[in-house]
């Protein structure tokens, strides 16, 4: 089986707030890694859509409590299903 993922819209400002006019791309990939193993990809792109605060985004989401982090409890519920 082939790689996997979806690609979302994001619309939500760096101050946590929906905006219709606003919209980023956050993708996830799904990549089979050996016969019982799949890494997960993720992507946030088009972050110089936020202006001025861009820099100030970018820096959230690469946090340890920003995207890497939420993978990081997938990783950890994953783990644990499999018990």
């Amino acid at each position: 089986m082939g790689a996997a993922g979806l690609v979302l819209c994001w619309q939500l400002t760096a101050d946590w707030k929906f905006d219709p006019n606003l919209v980023t791309e956050v993708e996830v990939r799904f990549i089979p890694d050996g016969a019982n193993a799949t890494r997960v990809e993720l992507e946030h792109r088009n972050l110089e859509r936020f202006g001025d605060r861009a820099d100030a985004v970018r820096q959230l989401i690469d946090a340890p409590e920003g995207w890497g982090g939420l993978l990081q409890l997938f990783k950890q519920a994953a783990e644990h299903s499999e018990e």
